[in-house]
């Protein structure tokens, strides 16, 4: 019996083989997958710790306590012109509702403990189009709102300084 020797290359056509075979839904998942790598690295700088999915949502989770990001949510709405149509609270999470033209805002805070919160955003155009540019632009804004309190500006890691508000945009 003989044993053959194969190359790296060679590993991938299984591979290929496979993926190409799969139904459409099923190849869906890593087509995202790739779409997302590519897509956070051609973009603007991402920040450790921030993820997106390939559903549109991203999730950023700051060392700063939920009631202080709640007024940043709040404040990010009030300068991107998001009003708020629902707002609940229960067992540490908040979620808000916003519109804004021919889109829906959803906001989801989760108080990991005393000091750590997770915030989840995702702005959708219909049940099968999300928004990425504004669901990102928001999380910005929710972050620049927060970065102007010189008490969270360290632990966003920018000075006090540098948080001022962008032209045109009013100040907290």
């Amino acid at each position: 019996m003989k044993l053959a020797v194969v190359s790296t290359g060679s590993r991938l056509v299984p591979l290929a083989m496979v993926i190409l075979t799969l139904p459409g839904c099923a190849a869906l998942p890593l087509v995202g997958v790739g779409a997302s790598v590519v897509g956070a690295g051609a973009g603007e700088v991402v920040k450790v710790g921030t993820e997106y999915t390939t559903g549109g949502t991203v999730y950023r989770t700051v060392t700063i306590p939920i009631g202080d990001v709640r007024q940043a949510v709040l404040g990010a709405f009030d300068r991107t012109g998001i009003e708020v149509t629902e707002h609940t609270q229960e067992d540490g999470e908040e979620r808000f509702i916003g519109q804004l033209r021919h889109r829906q805002v959803r906001v989801d805070l989760t108080a990991l403990s005393e000091g750590l919160t997770s915030v989840k955003i995702l702005v959708e155009r219909n049940f099968f189009s999300k928004d990425r540019a504004t669901t990102s632009e928001l999380l910005e804004q929710v972050e620049q709102v927060l970065a102007e309190n010189p008490r969270f500006a360290v632990r966003l890691h920018r000075r006090a300084d540098d948080a001022t508000p962008a032209a045109g945009l009013p100040s907290r």
